[in-house]
């Protein structure tokens, strides 16, 4: 996490009035010097500049750095010199242009050189407004609405990204000359809301564009770029939990009863998305269909009983109809005759309208009990005001208005992105993409690119919007990524075949899927905490890999993997399983060790450069990477977020080294934390021949709510049977079971799960003000192949487990080969070492020394049944054969990727 110093920035208040000492004027030009790489550059023809801030900019007031100004004695030439970027303007009485305005960016070898009016070659991009409409990287446009009310859209075309605030060309330009401008002065009914009154900028030629000269120093542009169009804001925890969301006429029945389902079902939920059929029938409406929710209140409060939080969708484009229940209060409001019957117009410009929007319309259904608006905006980028799009000027209004309202609770607004300065309002909706393979595989690389321009917390409708209902195995692949993206949350149009019901679906897919969604809150402590430190830094938790390795290659190439938090690379799975029952992913790693989550091996990357493998994962694997020694923080066994703090805490350590991690709280739900009411927890792994160890330092800090006595599970993952385990010095007896077995109810105990080679210590009661430390002592006398023995032997065992679960499936009431037994014996040899861990290295030598054998027993099974007589029904015969096959092709890949250690 960063330090005070790096936390007080952010509860900084923005200033757009830069420090005097930080400008430079000359004739009809103004530099400010934001930072050494960060420099404004006005030309203003009647000699007035722009203190005021706009829609993207926020704060200019930074610390001064040093510079010196060259061409001191010239009356028309400027030159500035920042130790980083040497910038010269040759005439400061005309427009800036390629003939007068320049920059030498670094030194040496790496240096660049930026000249006005120069195209980017290698900008990294940033993201857009929208993937409505999008399927993969092609788009179509709704042009028109027939007669009979269909939608009609134009050809398949290709679509990009905005550009971003990083570039392999070392610098970047961005230019804000014609953004409104926010008039702190200017008609706002309510001086709260807001930061001022957007405005068009005075007449006259202005330019006002930013220079950002960071070369490959991509974290200190973002760091800029956070300080100039204003932090991303953490939003409350409940935001990191599962999202509930479908187009559906639900009724308040149905809707509470879905609710109920998930937690009879286990599923962690936090969010319940009403969509456009809470309100009466339009496409805009204000007003609860009593159709539908005949008592909202009720609806509302039994929702809330469960601790589940409310968002409802609304379009406002349409205005306000004389039928809406707020429609009187809102007309006499404005000095509309209410008994005339005249529709009120939406206008985001006139500050009347807004301040009636909000207090006629929004503020009694948030009373009632909605906790925050989906604003579903897709109708145009004009206002009154020249240059106004409304999209952002809602985000801002409606984000201004929350905090005034509730100043000591975050904002949350859930809505389309505005442009640049956008991610200060989290949290950011995609749009309804088509449910196709091609839609997921952009995903993960729109969501990262994303983190360019500030914007990390891009939530996708998984499982996609239009067209055919996503198969069972597509949804799968698509709630994996979402587990591992920032924000989770399915949704579906209203179609009957697009069901979002995890439970709804056949095995394996279920499992996979209520798997993963557990998973998503296992990583919430991790990735919450990852999320409070992009407040500070400006590096979102999702990221591209060449945010942390800007001189790499590969970092650019790997666009279909990104960084999660600084412990993680994920590369989700975007394609269908082949005939092994497998995915194909090929993954960029850096220079050092990692360690497969998923398949539970260690990969080792010497080359400087890094360097590329590949892989395959069953369906219920997710490729994920662990940086060696990374320790992580997690939870266990939640099924919501609404607790202060994390009630059944872990932490898993990886392999691979020495490592350092942290585990961050507060309360979730208010601004306590940019006053620094939260706690910190230092956590440490060492590693040496004859002990690994975790710490967990005293918790530095607290807050309202915060519990310093919990339990707490450490797992320490990639490792043999030890002799023996202790804690701060006091031994810890082993059980046979994860659940204790063999230990005292209510004592601390360890276990070997052997099916994931990893130590598990369950401590009772640690009291965290005072930190622990769990030890264990390596047995020395173990051979000196057991590491590679055991390196990989999760994935082994999960695959050995689906070829036994396929024989299992086919096997007949008589015995038809002497062995047939053979592929369940050998998956159930962790069971077996995790009862009794004194047979591990046994069973593990036993399992790989069989592996081929059992090739030769699938084949004459086959075999077998292909031969196979006096069968009640023949057709089983072929089916058992097909599945046979199968089970020898996952095993054959099987083979081929874990091999046999020497």
């Amino acid at each position: 996490m960063s330090t005070p110093t790096a936390r007080q920035t952010a509860t900084t208040a923005p200033d757009p009035v830069a420090r005097p000492a930080a400008t430079v004027t000359r004739n009809h030009v103004r530099v400010t010097v934001l930072t050494p790489r960060l420099l404004r550059l006005e030309y203003a023809a009647d000699g007035a500049f722009e203190d005021r801030a706009t829609m993207a900019v926020v704060d200019r007031r930074f610390p001064v750095p040093d510079y010196e100004v060259l061409d001191a004695g010239s009356s028309g030439r400027l030159g500035i010199d920042t130790g980083a970027v040497v910038l010269r303007i040759t005439d400061t009485t005309r427009p800036l242009q390629s003939t007068t305005t320049t920059a030498r960016i670094g030194r040496g070898r790496r240096a660049a050189t930026w000249r006005f009016g120069d195209r980017p070659r290698g900008n990294l991009g940033g993201t857009t407004r929208t993937l409505d409409n999008c399927r993969g990287r092609e788009v179509r446009e709704l042009v028109d609405i027939d007669e009979d009310g269909a939608l009609v859209f134009g050809d398949w075309h290709r679509w990009d990204l905005d550009p971003g605030l990083l570039s392999r060309d070392g610098w970047v330009l961005v230019d804000d000359s014609a953004t409104p401008v926010l008039d702190a002065d200017r008609g706002r009914p309510d001086a709260r809301r807001g930061r001022g009154w957007p405005t068009t900028r005075p007449p006259g030629r202005r330019q006002d564009v930013y220079l950002f000269a960071h070369g490959s120093g991509h974290r200190a542009a973002l760091a800029d770029a956070a300080r100039l169009l204003g932090p991303q804001p953490l939003p409350p925890r409940y935001a990191f939990g599962y999202w509930y969301s479908r187009y559906y006429a639900y009724t308040d029945r149905e809707l509470l009863e879905i609710a109920d389902q998930f937690d009879t079902m286990g599923v962690p939920v936090d969010v319940m998305v009403i969509d456009m059929d809470w309100h009466r029938p339009g496409w805009t409406g204000y007003s609860w269909d009593r159709r539908y929710f005949p008592d909202p209140d009720d609806t509302l409060d039994r929702l809330h009983q469960r601790d589940l939080r409310v968002s409802l969708n609304v379009h406002p484009a349409d205005g306000i109809s004389p039928d809406e229940d707020g429609y009187r209060s809102m007309a006499t409001a404005l000095g509309i005759d209410p008994t005339s019957g005249t529709p009120i117009p939406f206008d985001p410009a006139d500050p009347a309208f807004v301040d009636a929007y909000f207090t006629h319309l929004h503020h009694p259904e948030e009373d009632r009990g909605v906790d925050f608006w989906w604003m579903d905006w897709q109708q145009g980028t004009t206002t009154a005001v020249a240059g106004l799009d409304p999209l952002p000027w809602l985000n801002e209004l409606h984000w201004s208005d929350q905090e005034a309202r509730r100043p000591e609770l975050r904002p949350l607004v859930f809505s389309r992105w505005g442009g640049l300065g956008g991610g200060r309002y989290p949290i950011g909706f995609s749009g309804d993409a088509w449910s196709t393979w091609s839609s997921l595989a952009i995903q993960p690389w729109f969501t990262a690119t994303a983190a360019n321009v500030g914007y990390g917390y891009w939530s996708h409708d998984i499982g996609g919007h239009y067209g055919a209902a996503p198969s069972p195995e597509l949804y799968t692949r698509w709630l994996q990524f979402g587990v591992h993206s920032p924000i989770l949350r399915t949704h579906a149009t209203k179609d009957p075949s697009q069901e979002r019901r995890f439970w709804e679906f056949p095995d394996p897919y279920r499992s996979a899927m209520l798997s993963a969604v557990r998973r998503r809150y296992e990583l919430v402590p991790y990735l919450y905490g990852a999320c409070r430190s992009a407040v500070d830094t400006g590096v979102s938790a999702v990221r591209p890999m060449y945010h942390d390795h800007p001189d790499r290659d590969g970092a650019y190439e790997s666009t279909g993997q990104y960084c999660f938090g600084d412990a993680f690379v994920v590369a989700p799975v975007v394609e269908p399983v082949g005939e092994d029952r497998m995915a194909p992913i090929r993954v960029w790693l850096p220079k050092g060790r990692w360690y497969d989550t998923a398949l539970g091996q260690t990969v080792a990357v010497h080359a400087a450069g890094g360097g590329w493998i590949e892989r395959r994962y069953l369906l219920d694997e997710v490729p994920v990477f662990a940086a060696g020694g990374a320790v992580v923080a997690g939870q266990r066994n939640a099924r919501r977020l609404a607790a202060a703090c994390y009630p059944h805490l872990t932490v898993t350590a990886y392999p691979g080294g020495d490592g350092d991690g942290e585990l961050y709280e507060d309360d979730g739900i208010s601004t306590a934390y940019l006053h620094g009411e939260a706690t910190t927890l230092g956590l440490r792994q060492r590693v040496s021949p004859t002990t690994r160890s975790v710490q967990l330092a005293p918790a530095k800090g607290s807050y309202i709510g915060w519990q310093r006595h919990r339990p707490l599970q450490v797992r320490i993952v990639g490792e043999p049977v030890p002799l023996d385990v202790d804690c701060d010095g006091r031994s810890i007896p082993m059980a046979s079971s994860a659940d204790g077995n063999g230990v005292r109810t209510g004592r601390s105990y360890w276990f070997y799960d052997a099916a994931q080679t990893s130590v598990v210590v369950c401590l009772a009661r640690v009291d965290l003000s005072a930190g622990t430390k769990v030890r264990l002592r390596r047995d020395r006398s173990l051979p000196a192949s057991t590491a590679r023995l055991l390196d990989g032997l999760p994935g082994l065992f999960r695959r050995l487990d689906e070829v036994a679960r396929r024989i299992g499936q086919v096997s007949p009431a008589y015995e038809l080969h002497p062995e047939e037994r053979l592929a369940v014996d050998l998956a159930q040899a962790a069971n077996r070492a995790t009862r009794d861990p004194a047979r591990l290295l046994y069973e593990v030598r036993r399992v790989r020394s069989s592996l081929a054998h059992l090739e030769d027993v699938l084949a004459e099974f086959r075999d077998a049944w292909g031969q196979a007589i006096a069968l009640p029904f023949p057709e089983q015969r072929e089916v058992a054969v097909g599945v046979v096959d199968e089970a020898r092709r996952l095993l054959g890949t099987t083979v081929a990727q874990f091999g046999t250690p020497r």
